[in-house]
């Protein structure tokens, strides 16, 4: 049997009864009617819900299939009530359980957070495979992992980052189109269109390849990914840098969270990275 997708596996009498005990966590489920076992999945891949034993049938949340919606927005589009509940929500991507951040109120909501960051408290220097994968904790500080985000911006997707300084300033960058490259093009980074109150930090960067400590893919001679202390698009050094080492106040330095157009190399306190599909 393949473990990939397993969460848990459950004693149940039914079907009925196997059904639920896959909750808002659970895209699909298995059940056995001769072993009375329940197996929840967090992935509706049939790769992934292989296994060996005779009796077994797969079964989609709710009896069907994607139950998880692919981004806030469609969140948001299917239940207009969660307008202005910003939280922590579920999503399928590649038939795979993520769960993100939805800013629910901001521009009228439906933004899937890819990056949200408030304290120190989540290390972002991070390997090239912990960066593929995603890391940390959606209600506080998180990737959302590159290879959901080049899905997730396949179609036309805008992008929005929020800037939070330590006097409590706000400030943010919107550019009409992004997306990124899958792994074999180093995750490479296009975008478009900036408008907003943070300066185009991020636009010196268009083009450019993702880099993390230990995989150098920028066009300097320096590594700059060590020497930023961070993971990011760099190119020839940074005017953005926002998963650098966080500081806890504002100092000066090129290796913390930094978006030069709009406080230079002033370190800051939250960063906020968003997307959804543009009309």
């Amino acid at each position: 049997m393949s473990n990939v997708s397993l969460m848990a596996i459950h004693h149940s009498e039914s079907l009925a009864k196997c059904s639920a005990m896959c909750d808002e966590l659970c895209a699909c489920f298995g059940f056995n009617p001769q072993q009375q076992n329940c197996r929840v999945h967090q992935s509706c891949n049939p790769s992934d819900m292989t296994v060996i034993e005779t009796g077994w049938r797969n079964f989609y949340a709710n009896g069907r299939k994607n139950v998880l919606k692919s981004s806030c927005m469609e969140i948001l589009q299917s239940d207009p009530t969660v307008k202005g509940k910003d939280g922590v929500y579920s999503i399928n991507v590649t038939d795979q359980k993520k769960t993100v951040y939805c800013d629910m109120t901001t521009d009228g909501g439906g933004w899937t957070v890819i990056q949200k960051r408030q304290d120190g408290s989540t290390d972002l220097y991070k390997t090239w495979a912990e960066y593929k994968k995603g890391f940390g904790d959606p209600s506080t500080n998180y990737w959302i992992g590159n290879d959901a985000i080049h899905t997730l911006t396949m179609n036309n997707q805008e992008l929005r980052v929020d800037l939070l300084s330590f006097d409590d300033a706000t400030a943010y960058a919107l550019y009409s189109a992004f997306n990124i490259g899958d792994e074999s093009s180093k995750y490479r980074l296009t975008l478009t269109g900036y408008s907003g109150t943070a300066g185009d930090s991020l636009g010196y960067h268009n083009g450019q390849n993702f880099s993390t400590w230990d995989q150098d893919n920028d066009v300097d001679s320096r590594h700059s990914a060590v020497d930023f202390h961070g993971a990011w698009w760099y190119y020839y050094g940074a005017y953005s840098n926002l998963k650098g080492e966080y500081a806890g106040s504002a100092v000066t330095s090129h290796t913390h969270p930094v978006w030069f157009s709009w406080k230079s190399y002033t370190t800051l306190k939250g960063t906020v990275m968003q997307i959804k599909h543009k009309n």
